[in-house]
């Protein structure tokens, strides 16, 4: 039996405990069974996680990634036996599905649609990446919600919409809109740069921190001075999310200038 306690040693947050818990008893499943197990859709704090874990049992399983398409934020993984070929997987176990209205000069958000979803009593790991486009959006799912989403969605902030599967080949992705911010701060600290993305006070910043409604990479994050880094994605509730692009050169007073991208 894999040992699951000690493999989650290093997991503090109840909740990714009980996501990679699942994964871990998939695993397991897989190597008494030999038969192919499938997650659902993890966001990339659960799938860094989880793949950790699954790293370490190489030899009994091996596993693959997937969201429907290259650079998916969702991802379901797939536990395969150690001996056995990817290709065996066949059929990857989730759809497409396309919505289609006419919103006039309403925008319509990727809240907008999630919360349409949810509303049909869909749980959030069941949907995948769902990309808005003008008066449609493609949306991944698992498989065996597609037809359940295809006849009830029918509504989305108060639009009419129709639903139809398309090929996961044709997921048109959306080029996200962002602008660039550049400004200087004390330190690397998440409240100082919070203060310099969206012009409030450290004070402010620290308490949304605190009240966790700050990600960082997907990571609920409740202390003002974690460190971010390059590269980093952080998301505020309410406010969207931005990414840290670059820390540049030290002014004479000892501020670092920097470069975010925040999405529009």
């Amino acid at each position: 039996m894999i040992d699951r306690t000690r493999l989650t040693a290093h997991i503090k947050d109840d909740e990714l405990r009980r996501v990679v818990f699942n994964v871990i008893d998939k695993a397991q499943a897989v190597i008494k069974t030999h038969d192919t197990k499938t997650t659902d859709f993890l966001n990339p704090y659960e799938l860094k996680s989880s793949v950790g874990v699954l790293n370490s049992l190489r030899g009994e399983i091996s596993y693959i990634t997937y969201g429907g398409y290259e650079g998916a934020e969702r991802n379901c993984i797939s536990i395969i036996p150690w001996y056995a070929h990817q290709e065996s997987i066949g059929e990857m176990p989730i759809r497409c599905i396309e919505v289609n209205g006419s919103f006039k000069f309403s925008e319509i958000s990727h809240r907008d649609y999630l919360g349409a979803l949810m509303g049909l009593g869909i749980k959030r790991e069941k949907i995948g990446d769902i990309l808005v486009h003008e008066n449609k959006c493609h949306i991944v799912v698992k498989k065996e919600i597609c037809d359940y989403v295809v006849s009830s969605f029918t509504e989305v902030a108060k639009y009419k919409v129709s639903c139809r599967v398309i090929e996961i080949d044709s997921i048109i992705i959306p080029q996200l809109e962002s602008r660039q911010k550049k400004f200087t701060v004390a330190s690397n600290r998440l409240d100082c740069i919070l203060a310099g993305v969206y012009n409030i006070s450290r004070g402010d910043a620290a308490r949304l921190i605190e009240g966790e409604h700050v990600k960082v990479d997907f990571e609920p994050v409740s202390s003002p001075s974690k460190a971010v880094c390059e590269g980093c994605v952080v998301s505020v509730r309410g406010k969207g999310r931005f990414r840290i692009e670059e820390f540049g050169d030290v002014t004479k007073k000892g501020r670092m200038f920097m470069i975010a991208n925040i999405l529009i």
